[in-house]
């Protein structure tokens, strides 16, 4: 008799227990669920991204190695053109044309009010030598105080020649800031806007064909015409340039 009383209570109190306190059991199990779900998606997620990660650098790597590949090629049909190239001018008793940059890095500014002036990381004496950036004019280098100087295009001391569209209209290029004036061109010969600059390599501190800029506006000056040119590269000094060694 008291065995079933006492079951009748603890049945009793039970269904007590869950009628007042079944909605908050469920509310926090249901909770932990939820806690368990997204604690898995979130791990899950984590673990995609690092997949794909991993094969995206994969790719990015066979992307490279394709691309060092191409330009290990193009450095050979250069070097075949280059060395067809002597032999015909050894034919003809001309001197031997190989173009050589070596790299130099910009240390800093040659005085901090002048952003067109940078001191090059090279001891350097000798001749004037051109500064090429992503396969564009970017400067020249002089020698100062038995340091490499570099002043880039936007200097009015960088002074190199040039040729101007087809017909190779010569011309001396100054620079001046956010653009080149190229002056002394013959005024026998047509300028149009849009015509591109390239170095023409005859004052040796260019090889020929490096290009400069175009021609955004066309002046008459007595006996020559000057041409106004929109240089290919932005006078923000990067950390490093190529310079003509010969």
């Amino acid at each position: 008799m008291k065995s079933k009383i006492l079951s009748i209570l603890i049945l009793s109190f039970l269904v007590f227990i869950s009628f007042y306190y079944g909605d908050i059991i469920k509310r926090n199990v249901l909770d932990l669920n939820i806690a368990i779900v997204n604690q898995f998606s979130q791990s899950l997620e984590l673990l995609k991204n690092k997949f794909n990660e991993h094969f995206n650098q994969a790719q990015e790597i066979r992307n490279l190695r394709e691309r060092n590949a191409e330009l290990e090629k193009n450095n050979i049909y250069m070097k075949n053109f280059a060395n067809e190239l002597n032999n015909i001018l050894s034919d003809r008793n001309s001197s031997f044309y190989y173009p050589n940059v070596s790299l130099v890095k910009a240390t800093s500014y040659a005085q901090i009010s002048d952003y067109h002036k940078v001191w090059l990381d090279i001891d350097y004496k000798g001749k004037i030598k051109g500064l090429i950036y992503n396969g564009y004019t970017a400067g020249i280098v002089i020698e100062k105080n038995g340091r490499a100087l570099g002043l880039l295009q936007g200097d009015e001391e960088c002074i190199f020649s040039v040729y101007i569209g087809k017909d190779q209209a010569p011309g001396i290029a100054h620079g001046r800031n956010d653009y080149v004036l190229v002056k002394y061109i013959p005024k026998w010969l047509e300028l149009k806007i849009g015509d591109k600059v390239y170095t023409s390599g005859l004052d040796e501190i260019f090889f020929s064909g490096i290009p400069v800029g175009e021609i955004y506006k066309v002046e008459e000056e007595g006996a020559y015409q000057n041409a106004y040119v929109k240089p290919y590269v932005k006078m923000i000094v990067p950390s490093y340039f190529y310079m003509v060694e010969n």
